[in-house]
């Protein structure tokens, strides 16, 4: 564990490496804000929000899904539930606070390699967001390579977003919905040899535009493939506010984690959570 810790500890020095001071803005250009690793960045300009997001979601339909049974298997109904939900509500403050900070609204989670617990980290991260009412969050599974929110969720019935890149219809004929309306779900039960494809294209720039214009308080949260082995989240990484990375204690090789840190602008990082401390799921850190 020592050397793991040490390796971690490694991985986040090479995000938080001194960086060049930048030049000076123009006077007329917006205004440079500070991120949570200490790195300037310029804010790019936001568009006017005049849509009505609670009023709009109610007309896309209900996510078919067993949430019983997601938490009762991987949340507060799960022995040391209550560890993993104060956990996930302590770092929805600290990313929204975070997020605030450098006006964005696009989130990525991703990891080193597969196993780490991104996509149970996006689900409880989007989840502990749209426990907030004022709150809006959109929680998509982007990892085209292998999709597994669906699967978490049991969900059923549901419009593939893969039909949305090929161009079969707009934006909301592949969104649902929970019951309160605050969080809407854009999900696929399939994989595509396109991931990285459709990630870095128009129409990913278009569904990210649609998505954050309706409201100045919606987070996307977005499952992301692993950094290892494909470049598809090196593909969306423009398209990104921030980025969470997910390690698992014990599993997430010590190179990987170093290798896929180092891929990353040290900019982009809001937290990097540790993940199955003591061997299992019911323990998180973060940092």
């Amino acid at each position: 564990m020592k050397e793991f810790e040490q390796a971690l500890q490694r991985a986040r020095s090479l995000v938080n490496a001194p960086a060049p001071e930048p030049s000076a803005p123009p006077a007329d250009g917006p205004p440079t804000i500070k991120g949570v690793t200490g790195r300037p960045f310029m804010a790019e300009p936001k568009p006017e929000f005049t849509a009505n997001p609670a009023r709009e979601a109610t007309s896309l339909p209900l996510l078919d899904a067993d949430m019983d049974q997601f938490r009762a298997s991987f949340g507060a109904d799960n022995q040391g539930g209550r560890n993993i939900d104060g956990a996930f509500r302590l770092l929805r403050t600290q990313i929204l606070a975070s997020m605030k900070d450098r006006q964005g609204q696009v989130l990525g989670i991703t990891s080193a390699g597969p196993g780490a617990g991104k996509s149970f980290t996006a689900i409880h991260l989007a989840m502990a967001c749209a426990r907030r009412s004022e709150q809006h969050a959109v929680l998509a599974d982007f990892d085209f390579r292998r999709p597994s929110i669906a699967s978490y969720l049991a969900a059923v019935d549901f419009p593939s977003s893969l039909g949305y890149f090929r161009g079969d219809g707009p934006l909301d004929q592949f969104l649902t919905r929970n019951e309160g309306g605050n969080l809407r779900y854009l999900l696929t039960d399939r994989s595509s040899e396109l991931s990285a494809e459709y990630l870095a294209s128009s129409k990913m720039d278009a569904a990210l535009t649609e998505l954050t214009a309706r409201s100045k308080d919606t987070l996307v949260i977005a499952d992301l493939p692993p950094l290892m082995g494909c470049d598809d989240t090196l593909a969306i990484m423009p398209k990104l506010d921030g980025l969470v990375i997910v390690v698992a204690a014990g599993e997430s090789s010590f190179g990987d984690v170093e290798q896929a840190v180092a891929q990353v602008p040290p900019e982009k990082v809001v937290a990097t959570v540790l993940n199955k401390v003591d061997g299992t799921s019911s323990t998180y850190d973060y940092y």
